[in-house]
């Protein structure tokens, strides 16, 4: 298949690789970044495209891929929706609720599919932990959590990784809850189902941008009446990922020894008399293509079979940023949120 890169980051790199190794090619790529451009260009062979000629280049493409920062894409999704062209739209759908409520209104007024990429839902240790969870060999959900902490933007002066990122732009910066929460609200909620209320304390650790919370930690209680908790940093040294669910007949931890890796699976029945665990070599590497291949497989099935898009579609989009909104407003109003009475809140921070 025929794919449009809008955005040409390291994340984009990773999603070129994932298409060319299912055969397909990247046709052209922009990217307000003279440099980011220069750098995709050395390691894959298409056209690097201006503004005015992205409309042109999606009329060529069978799927556009958007991986601009989500503070800036709006415009770059109708370009490809009103085209009646498919998106794969890297997550979040967008920062605020009202942005979120255009995109859906264009998928539905131009009929195009779009996928939000909430990548880790495709992550071989997590699948299994999913399949096994829907089993039923755990029973209903009791307790639920995710724990995910490492050297992000706010570990240190000089991080290599985002000393320079978009992440840490006044302008361009959403906020850790707003953007990498949103896979931890859709690997739980996959698992436990719908929340019923939240309550969220942040804390943001760059000095030259104070709105960016880089610490979070939040309580849920879900519809089920099963608990579930957040807790993840970018300004710890150490790192470490957690997922767990307990339940009413035993209990399944998936480990990774950093923030970016899935190690090994540890579970057990009321029935079993000791643990087992399966081992897993599960690395979110933006070097390699392994975790993005999926979803690539994923949508590309999608579009050929004309099937909905279940997972990661416009609906969860939707949802985790709702929940992420309203842990921004727990955490600014020191309050335990009610989801259902969750309004529209557009700031990207709790301390505005």
């Amino acid at each position: 298949m025929k794919v449009l890169m809008i955005g040409a980051g390291d994340i984009a790199k990773s999603h070129a690789r994932a298409v060319e190794k299912l055969g397909g090619e990247v046709i052209g790529a922009f990217d307000v970044s003279e440099n980011a451009l220069k750098s995709f260009k050395k390691e894959f062979y298409c056209d690097v495209i201006s503004y005015e000629q992205i409309p042109e280049y999606v009329e060529k493409a069978d799927y556009a891929v958007i991986s601009t920062p989500p503070t800036k894409r709006l415009d770059y999704v109708e370009m490809v929706l009103s085209k009646h062209v498919p998106l794969y739209l890297e997550k979040p759908i967008a920062t605020t609720l009202e942005d979120a409520e255009k995109i859906v209104a264009m998928a539905k007024q131009y009929d195009a599919k779009i996928i939000v990429g909430f990548a880790h839902r495709f992550r071989p240790a997590f699948v299994k932990m999913y399949d096994m969870v829907k089993s039923g060999m755990f029973g209903e959900p009791v307790n639920v959590f995710s724990y995910r902490v490492g050297a992000g933007v706010g570990y240190g002066k000089n991080n290599a990784m985002y000393g320079n990122s978009w992440r840490t732009d006044p302008k361009l910066a959403c906020g850790m809850t707003i953007e990498s929460v949103s896979h931890e609200f859709n690997l739980l909620t996959s698992l436990a189902g719908e929340f019923d209320t939240i309550a969220c304390n942040v804390k943001g650790t760059i000095s030259n941008v104070p709105q960016f919370d880089t610490n979070s930690t939040m309580v849920m209680r879900c519809k089920n009446g099963a608990v579930a908790s957040i807790m993840t940093s970018w300004s710890s040294g150490a790192g470490a990922n957690l997922k767990g669910y307990i339940g009413t007949n035993g209990s399944i931890l998936l480990r990774g020894r950093n923030m970016f890796e899935f190690d090994s699976l540890t579970y057990k029945t009321v029935d079993m008399d000791h643990e087992e665990s399966i081992t897993f070599n599960d690395s979110y590497d933006l070097n390699k293509d392994e975790v993005i291949y999926h979803v690539h497989v994923y949508f590309q099935d999608c579009l050929k079979n004309n099937k909905p898009v279940e997972i990661g579609g416009l609906s969860e989009g939707m949802k985790v940023l709702k929940l992420s909104n309203a842990a921004l407003k727990s955490a600014k109003e020191q309050k335990t949120i009610a989801l259902g009475d969750c309004l529209l809140y557009t700031s990207p921070s709790p301390r505005d």
